[in-house]
């Protein structure tokens, strides 16, 4: 019979991780699977934690391993997918990031996070048609992603589509009036359309706020 524990011992547990490092993770995960008899599934989520305390750190190739440890047993595990593709991305490491993160929206298509971060892979490559069509979606599933609005309206401003680009900036200055790169963005914009006293305007937003 499968012995219960509560939340206070998967803390220890991750605490004597960060103090002895690393090195022991594959020998503490099979020890504790031992004495507390977890499934394959609770496994699997303290390695995908593990694998988040370590790119927090710093310690990407280290994450990387550990995601892959659970891929090795669940290659569809959408969490750890994610995981290893934004740590991809994070460290330029874009085909693989792109690899990963594909899959994840195709095994969970409402994965809004997922997609912004497929289309910041793209975006880095200068593939805009793919990146444009990742961010829609993320911002369809998550209106309120003003980043994914901002690198929509950084593509659309690069096609000449200074209309589309503006109500983009737009969308991001009503959800973070603070962000000084979009009212720079709009200013730009503005000012490519002839429209001199709004890119002024918006110009003198950014110098404001920063």
């Amino acid at each position: 019979m499968d012995l219960k524990i509560d939340g206070s011992e998967f803390n220890f547990f991750f605490k004597a991780l960060a103090i002895n490092g690393k090195k022991i993770i594959d020998k503490s995960v099979d020890t504790y699977n031992q004495l507390f008899h977890l499934g394959p599934e609770e496994s699997r989520a303290i390695y995908n934690e593990i694998g988040e305390k370590l790119e927090k750190k710093g310690d990407f190739d280290g994450a990387i391993n550990t995601y892959k440890k659970v891929l090795a047993h669940d290659p569809n595990n959408v969490n750890a997918l994610f995981n290893m593709g934004k740590t991809f991305l994070a460290i330029g490491r874009l085909s693989e990031a792109i690899e990963g993160l594909k899959k994840v929206t195709v095994l969970d298509q409402n994965f809004a996070q997922a997609f912004y971060l497929l289309g910041s892979a793209h975006f880095s490559r200068d593939e805009n048609n793919e990146a444009l069509s990742a961010f829609e979606k993320a911002v369809a599933l998550n209106p309120g992603n003003s980043e994914a609005w901002y690198k929509i309206g950084l593509i659309q401003d690069g096609r000449h589509e200074h209309d589309a680009a503006i109500d983009a900036y737009q969308k991001v200055i009503a959800l973070n009036p603070g962000h000084v790169k979009a009212y720079q963005s709009l200013g730009f914009t503005y000012e490519a359309k002839g429209m001199r006293d709004e890119a002024v305007k918006n110009f003198k937003k950014s110098i404001e706020i920063e």
